[in-house]
């Protein structure tokens, strides 16, 4: 075999072999990229799923931030109506303190008349229903005040009260209601005692169910008016 002949033979072999190692490379790019592509694919979804999940859970947490921040602001608003109504019966009970010593014996007057007339028809009832099996009790009614208020109208709240109830109950009911020595730790009102039964009038107590009673209506008065609604 000729020279040129064996140069064709190694020339076409050659060629033959880049023709192939030009088709495997092309058939591996064409891979590479079909793979870079899928990766791209799946890294997009991934980043498609976590963004979707890093804002759900940030309007969650907006969700979660609102609805606390509602609830303290309702707390605070609840906390003010609260205090609010707090000083309007304390204010009351303040003025009801300050009131001129005339009018303020006439109010402890009447607190206790009305004590003394519903302990005086409970026993009524009772020895009505009962009979003999009641014992009457013989003690004394006795007006337990604070200290303050003993020394300053303490025998003239006795001889109101005697008076408002003169020609409605016995003369030997009212006979039996005296001034107590023991004095009160309250601030303002009174207590009738009798025997083992007493009638609390302070002022502490009555104002206490009085805000039971009306602190719907002071609510509606305060904030209503003002259209406001907690």
């Amino acid at each position: 075999m000729s020279v040129n002949g064996l140069n064709k033979i190694t020339e076409r072999i050659l060629g033959d072999a880049r023709a192939e190692a030009e088709r495997i490379l092309s058939e591996a790019r064409e891979d590479c990229a079909r793979i870079a592509a899928d990766y791209a694919s799946r890294a997009d979804g991934i980043r498609e799923k976590l963004t979707a999940q890093a804002e759900e859970k940030a309007e969650d947490m907006i969700a979660r931030a609102k609805a606390a921040a509602a609830m303290q602001e309702r707390n605070l608003l609840l906390q003010q109506r609260s205090d609010l109504i707090d000083g309007v019966f304390a204010g009351a009970q303040e003025w009801v303190l300050s009131l001129d010593g005339e009018k303020y014996t006439e109010l402890l007057a009447g607190l206790l008349s009305a004590a003394l007339m519903e302990l005086v028809n409970t026993e009524a009832h009772n020895r009505a229903v009962y009979g003999d099996e009641e014992e009457p009790v013989q003690a004394d009614y006795e007006v337990c005040l604070g200290k303050k208020d003993r020394s300053r109208c303490g025998e003239a709240v006795v001889a109101a009260v005697r008076k408002k109830l003169a020609g409605k109950l016995p003369e030997d009911v009212l006979s039996r209601l005296v001034l107590s020595e023991e004095t009160l730790a309250a601030d303002g009102g009174a207590v009738l005692r009798w025997g083992d039964i007493s009638c609390n009038c302070t002022f502490g107590l009555l104002f206490s169910q009085l805000r039971r009673e009306l602190e719907g209506e002071v609510g509606r008065a305060l904030f209503e008016s003002r259209g406001q609604r907690i």
